[in-house]
């Protein structure tokens, strides 16, 4: 052995030791190097812009032009440098050479998905956001264009970990006057409600509710937007389900649950179908229900999103500050002018079902709405039929109702009965034999026909409440609140002959409880009107065929109930708490004192008597608009 070596291997460990250590110190000197070069960069490019020489500005302006996912695209610390610098900079960026610049950085997908899995993406987002807000407030003629952005990915931005509030809200508070091109803005960029997906239709949704926190102006064009694509969807559902049967329909809100917000599955699907012996119809059908779990996933969701917005809204301290009232009188006011105008939504009215009745108050002025409606002469005849059905089904099936409530309201709608009975019975013989002082005949009197309605389809559900205690029935006095038995009593065989003219199942189900109940009896009447209902439609006679039509046409619009049961699984389960269910109210059935057996009809056209399927199920007719004082 050498005896040099061990000095040799000394020296050769102490070089090795000091090269790591150099390598070491240079790895952040590299990184602040690129820095500083970067910036110089970015300096030098605008500097000889200002020269007309805009060939670095140009390149930089390629270099972030390119796709995400293009091997010579500006990485995420490089493009953090060069905002930096540009923000320091940014009143050198008023002139065209720089517009090109700037479109690129606007154009930038800065809330990809495909950037979260970035090193340093948090940190760039901020100073995305710094960028933008500095350049906006040094040049506002780019507020428009940085709005816009920013309001276009809300369909791609959950949760709170994206900086674009805290921008727009910095926008809000500099420039009051932008609030007024949002609400446009908002709109244009809605998604749309068939070709997004449920989570698209969701985050858009709640970016635009989280604006109205700190831009309270936003309110009601925000919730107008929500409102209007429930309405959309609710209309497209219930356009798909009619020509199912309820088995079928069952079968796939049920399953409404699976993954259905990619396609993975769906080709295989279509392909199997196609392969088989039924061909494009087996296409068709797979191709179908997919549809419908769709719109039934988006429709769950968003409505969902509503209902727990809108959670803890109508507290006492937040109607006492003002905002509760306001966010309910907008959706009053949406309920109105959108909701009540569409032809029978079945969903998206359990927004204001559920809200009205977080306070008892709330509950009053729902009620007062569709009150003045129903029996307001000014409005159209289509539009007061439709409040009363509201009304009607409301009355029934909201849980969270005082018994004062309603009581209230059974004695208004019995007295607003009462005095057409009395001013306007006479007129039922000219209607009856069709004389030119009848123009219209029996549909002139819709109104009555419905409000009566509306006091069975009550009284089948409230009938509890309608009962007076014990105590309170003296001599005389009718066990019954606003003496409902003498009341239908004489209403029954009044010449209207509302038994006749009103829906047959809910006639039915009025007549079996109100025997069991001892309130009146009406199988007589009932068989009386089914006999001349089949000598009608046995008729060789045009004018009777015609009559039975129209008839028909106006019990279609009779058989409206807008709080039939919650289907969607997500909402339903918020619903259910202040929801009455028909086997709550139901009594048992006891078949050896069941008189039904005078319900029978001749014709084959049996109903069914079962209460579940009489509530739900509802005909969905037009009716003319024939207008009734």
């Amino acid at each position: 052995m050498s005896v040099h070596g061990p000095l040799s291997r000394k020296r050769t460990l102490l070089t090795e030791t000091v090269s790591d250590e150099k390598r070491r110190r240079a790895e952040p000197d590299s990184d602040a190097f690129s820095e500083k070069m970067y910036a110089l960069f970015v300096k030098s490019a605008m500097d000889a812009m200002e020269k007309n020489d805009s060939l670095q500005i140009n390149s930089l302006t390629v270099k972030i032009n390119l796709p995400l996912a293009h091997k010579d695209s500006i990485s995420l610390p490089n493009f953090e440098i060069v905002l930096r610098s540009l923000s320091v900079n940014v009143a050198r960026l008023d002139n065209a050479p720089a517009s090109a610049l700037i479109s690129a950085i606007l154009r930038y997908d800065w809330l990809s998905p495909e950037l979260a899995t970035r090193e340093g993406h948090a940190e760039f987002l901020q100073t995305y956001a710094n960028f933008v807000s500095v350049l906006v407030s040094s040049l506002p003629k780019h507020l428009h264009d940085v709005l816009k952005k920013l309001v276009r990915g809300f369909s791609h931005v959950h949760g709170d970990s994206y900086p674009h509030h805290r921008v727009l809200k910095s926008f809000v508070g500099y420039f009051p006057t932008s609030v007024s091109s949002l609400p446009l803005l908002l709109v244009k960029n809605f998604p749309h409600h068939m070709s997004s997906s449920a989570r698209e239709l969701t985050n858009y949704v709640r970016n635009t509710l989280e604006m109205v926190v700190y831009c309270p102006d936003l309110r009601f064009a925000v919730w107008q937007m929500a409102v209007q694509c429930c309405i959309r969807l609710d209309v497209e559902l219930q356009n798909d389900l009619d020509d199912l049967d309820d088995d079928c329909i069952e079968g796939l809100i049920d399953g409404s649950g699976d993954e259905i917000e990619d396609n993975n599955g769906i080709d295989s699907e279509i392909d199997a179908a196609s392969n088989d012996d039924s061909g494009i119809t087996e296409v068709y059908a797979v191709s179908s229900t997919r549809n419908i779990k769709r719109q039934v996933h988006k429709l769950d969701s968003v409505l969902e999103l509503l209902f727990s917005t809108t959670k803890t809204a109508f507290s006492t301290a937040e109607l006492d500050s003002g905002d509760g009232v306001d966010l309910f009188n907008t959706l009053t006011s949406l309920f109105k002018t959108h909701i009540l105008a569409t032809h029978f939504t079945k969903l998206i009215q359990f927004l204001l079902f559920r809200v009205s009745q977080d306070q008892p108050e709330l509950a009053d002025s729902f009620l007062v709405i569709l009150i003045d409606i129903a029996f307001n002469p000014a409005e159209i005849t289509e539009k007061r039929l439709k409040a009363l059905q509201y009304l009607s089904s409301y009355i029934a099936r909201a849980k969270n109702l005082t018994r004062h409530q309603v009581v209230f309201i059974v004695s208004y709608l019995i007295g607003w009965v009462t005095k057409y009975i009395d001013e306007r019975e006479h007129e039922v013989n000219d209607a009856s034999s069709q004389t030119p002082s009848a123009a219209g005949g029996m549909e002139r009197f819709k109104m009555f026909y419905a409000t009566f309605q509306a006091l069975l389809y009550i009284f089948c559900f409230r009938h509890q409440q309608l009962s007076r205690p014990a105590e309170e029935i003296g001599a005389g006095k009718s066990e019954w609140e606003c003496d409902l038995d003498r009341f239908f009593q004489r209403a029954i065989i009044v010449k209207f002959n509302p038994l006749k003219y009103c829906d047959e199942t809910v006639v039915f189900i009025f007549a079996k409880l109100a025997t069991k109940l001892n309130l009146c009896y009406c199988y007589s009447i009932i068989e009386h009107n089914k006999r001349e209902r089949v000598s009608q439609s046995n008729s060789s006679l045009p004018s009777s065929v015609g009559n039975f039509r129209h008839k028909q046409e106006f019990l279609d619009l009779e058989a409206y109930f807008p709080f039939d049961p919650m289907v969607l699984p997500m909402c339903k389960k918020l619903v259910r708490e202040c929801y009455i269910e028909w086997s709550e109210v139901n009594p048992a059935e006891n078949d050896d004192d069941d008189e039904s057996g005078c319900l029978s009809d001749d014709s084959g056209d049996d109903e069914d008597m079962d209460a579940e399927s009489a509530v739900e199920d509802s005909d969905e007719g037009l009716s003319s608009d024939d207008d009734d004082e």
